[in-house]
Formats: C-alpha cells, structure tokens, sequence
C-alpha cells in the first residue's frame, strides 16, 4: 500500500526506487512534472518544491518511471502489433543489417554510423527539428551529458551513451518547454526508451512532439565515480587517458592512445547500477527502431524495426540514399552473438532478482517478470494451453552438427528447438547456451543430440497457462513442449514466457 500523504507520487519514487539505488538517472521525472517540482542533480532527482502547495495528489512522477510496473503493459501496447515475437528480442517487424552511405560518417563513429545518418537524414529533409542525443564529455570521454542537438554535425557522439548514465528523458522537456521544438527524434537506451513509452501511455501533453523513438542495444550501466576511481586504482589510467571502452558478456575493453586493457566482467560488476543488474531489456523493445553493434563486423550495426513508424522512417532513410542494407542471415554469427548476449542479459538479471528477492527488496518493475499479479494470475488459470501455444513447432535432427544449428537460430531467431530421432520422436530440446558450451573447432563434429538436454519437461494442452507457468518457474526454463494427451510421443506445440506476456497484455491491458 502506497502511505496515504500528499505526495504520494515522488514519496514511493524516492522510497522504493531513489533510495534503494535503483534510479538510472533518465529524467523522465523531471520532465513529467506538471509544476516542474523535480530536478536531477547531484546524480538523482530531487524534490525542489514543494508540489502539495499547488496539487492535492499527483502519480506521474511514479507512474511514467521506467522502474516501476507502473503502465508497463501499456507501453507495449505501442509495438505489440508487430507480427513477430522472441522472448529475448522483444516485439519485431524486421532485423536487418545496415550501414551509412557516406564514408565520412563511418569514420568518424562506431558500427556504421547508422544512428547518425538517420539522425543527418531526418533532420535534413525536415521530418525532425531536433534530436536527443547523448555527448561525450571533451576531457573524459566516459563521462557524457544528455544533448538537444539542431543541426547535422552535433549529431556524431549519438551512439556513444550506454555505459553510464545520461538525463535524456530530462533533455527531451527542455526540447519541448524551453526550445519549443515539435518534432523530435528520440535516441537512448532501454530505460530511457521506457519511460518515453509510459510518457506515450500516459498521453502527457509534452508526447505530442515525439517523431519517432531509436534505441540502443545495452548490457549494463556503471556509476561513473565508483568506475573511475576502480580504474584508477586497480589499472593506473586516468579518465582523461581514457578514449573508448566497449563492453561485452566476457570483458570490459578500456582503449587508450597506449593500450587496450581486458577486464573480466567479474571485476567491474561491482560498479553496475543496481537496476542495470536487474534489467532484462538488451535490445530496447519499447522503441520503434533498436540499433546496436554487428559484432563480429565492422562498420556495420544491426536494425531491429519494431513499428510501422519506424517501419517507414526506416524505409524512407534507405530510399534517399543514406543508409546501406543487407540481410542479417548472410551473417548468421552476428544474430546469434546478439541472441546470445540479449540472453546472458536476461537470464543474469532473473538471477539477480531472485538473489534481491530472497533477502526481501522489492524491485518494482522486475516483479512482473518473477511474480504474476493477482489478476493475472486469475487469468493464467482460465486459459488453456492450447489457447495460447505455438502449434507450428522447428523440430531439428538429431544428426545435425552444432553448426548447423547455429545457423538455424539465425534462420528462424529461436534460441531452443526440439530435437528428434530418426523416427521423429522428440527426445530432447538443445539451447543456444548449449551451443555456446562447444570450442567453435569442434562443432562441425558435435550433433545436436550429444549436446541437447534429454529431461524433457511437458504440458498438455488442455492444462492451464497457469499450470505451465508454474512449471516454467520451477525448472526455470523460458519455453516448454505441449503434447497429446492421448499420444504422449505427440508433440503439437510449444509455449514460452513471451506467449504468456503477450496474453496478459493483450487481455487485462
């Protein structure tokens, strides 16, 4: 229960998110405020008035933070029309390959310079007046600042704004209160995406200027004094030696003028922000278009387009020359990197939230992924299985090579399949994790059906989402098989966590 004050909107704000440590410092607070009451400084917002003078109640402030579950199923509402769906990359249209046309802008940015030649393009042919954007500090290229840039050459530090946090969601009211712009191109990570959405689901008057919203991929967000004052210690660089980092599931890269430096993830995750820890989102599913990097490309970056706005800006970009296409399946290692990393994020944070929850802290937005409402669990228990379940189902030999199967995650963007005898019963189900298992030089000689799991865990369809759901926590797994209750080597379907967040949004939100 909310403590019946007159603030109750920034009181649970700063008791359950500001306190805790779960703030990511996006802004969108600040510029939700209909009496300007709250302001990012000192690396959290902060209350500036007193709002009760003016307001007898107001939950916006709470509601729109992208870490509470406040209007989460509202938000996805704006993308859930897309007519594909994977557990780990979110609502889609299309996931592509792309890359900008002019030389120039690939030189001067990382993977491709997509992002900037959008950005250059829209703003060129007055589709946006204005774009926020992360920058760059000069001195300390680690430390960055939200920007509203006007102009095409503000726009070159755009992609460089995932590793620490930037008030962007704050940038995007100064755009709207203090420039007067009305059309605005949106660009950030997952959380700032997030709170722009319930912006959107809120129908806050300041949404009417949004043009379109581009996200980025992101694994986690660092305090940057903590990891500053890590490096200098542990490393003996200094910020200003610092010239980019880049950060993968394995290491964090510091690249200086001198030298590169590795280190281990174990080492730097101390310095993670504690909802970055409990974050499942890598590839921004709330925008209308994701980009992150192609690795292991150069010069390129991968598009995920998830909305019909995004759709056509998107189309609209490649048809005036701007940007360079291909087919992600040409280059099937990089989708499976991606699903790879999209994956090791989400299963690290279910971890972390369980690891939060069993010492009692309550992370607000991430229940919804551990714990159903009890709503939703009333739901969950009146819909059947087959109601709900996939009934065209990818079963995969077990003769085929571990290769092989990576190439099949990248045909169909699975990252778990079936795997049948040469009778075509089902005799186990084999991961990309499974896949990850096997030295690259060896999986041309491993099948699928040394490395698949054998324990095979089963519903029927007539059984309950409720009852699935169940078994999903308890073996903690994200899809499980459906067979015939009178063939029980009968597979007819299979059914993920996603199928059952799709079902809950779409009929009690």
């Amino acid at each position: 229960m909310r403590p019946s004050n007159k603030l109750i909107a920034f009181n649970d704000l700063e008791r359950m998110i500001i306190q805790p440590g779960f703030c990511t410092v996006c802004g969108a607070c600040e510029a939700a405020c209909p009496i300007h009451a709250i302001k990012v400084e000192y690396e959290k917002p902060q209350r500036i008035l007193d709002c009760s003078k003016y307001i007898d109640t107001c939950p916006i402030c709470y509601d729109i933070c992208p870490h509470t579950d406040a209007l989460i199923y509202e938000a996805l509402r704006f993308v859930a029309d897309a007519p594909k769906r994977r557990e780990n990359l979110g609502y889609y249209r299309e996931i592509l390959l792309a890359q900008a046309s002019d030389p120039n802008i690939r030189a001067a940015t990382k993977s491709g310079g997509v992002i900037n030649a959008l950005l250059n393009f829209a703003i060129s042919e007055k589709i946006i007046d204005c774009a926020i954007t992360s920058k760059a500090s000069p001195t300390t290229s680690l430390k960055v600042k939200s920007s509203i840039s006007l102009v095409p050459d503000d726009m070159l530090s755009a992609v460089d704004s995932k590793i620490v946090p930037s008030a962007v969601a704050q940038a995007y009211g100064r755009a709207v209160f203090e420039h007067g712009k009305t059309h605005i191109a949106f660009v950030g990570i997952p959380c700032h995406v997030l709170g722009l959405r319930k912006l959107e689901a809120w129908q806050h008057k300041i949404i009417d200027s949004l043009e379109i919203i581009i996200g980025l991929f992101c694994l986690w967000g660092f305090s940057l004094s903590q990891l500053l004052e890590f490096l200098l210690q542990e490393y003996n660089v200094s910020a200003n030696e610092i010239q980019s980092v880049d950060l993968s599931a394995e290491s964090y890269i510091v690249n200086t003028e001198n030298r590169q430096i590795r280190i281990p993830i174990s080492k730097v995750k101390p310095h993670i922000l504690n909802r970055c820890k409990t974050c499942v989102d890598f590839t921004s599913e709330y925008a209308d278009l994701s980009l992150g990097g192609a690795s292991p490309l150069r010069e390129w970056s991968i598009v995920i387009i998830r909305t019909r706005k995004g759709e056509e800006f998107f189309k609209r970009a490649l048809a005036s020359g701007a940007i360079i296409t291909k087919n992600i399946e040409e280059e099937p290692q990089t989708l499976v990197h991606l699903l790879q990393l999209s994956t090791y994020k989400r299963n690290s944070a279910l971890q972390e939230i369980e690891t939060v929850r069993e010492k009692g802290v309550q992370i607000p937005a991430a229940e919804i992924f551990v714990k159903p409402r009890p709503s939703e669990i009333s739901l969950l228990k009146r819909v059947k299985v087959e109601q709900v379940m996939t009934r065209d189902v990818v079963t995969l030999p077990s003769t085929l090579s571990v290769s092989q199967f990576l190439e099949k995650i990248a045909e169909h963007h699975h990252t778990g399949f079936p795997v049948t005898d040469e009778s075509g019963n089902v005799i186990g189900i084999v991961t990309l994790q499974d896949a990850m298992k096997i030295a690259e030089k060896k999986r041309n000689k491993v099948s699928t059906g040394e490395i698949c799991t054998k324990k095979l865990i089963t519903i029927y369809p007539d059984n309950s989402i409720a009852e699935a759901l169940a078994k999903m926590d308890k073996h903690k797994i994200g899809r499980i098989l459906v067979f015939d209750k009178t063939n029980k080597n009968k597979l007819i379907g299979i059914l993920t966590r996603s199928d059952i967040m799709h079902l809950i949004g779409k009929t009690l939100y």
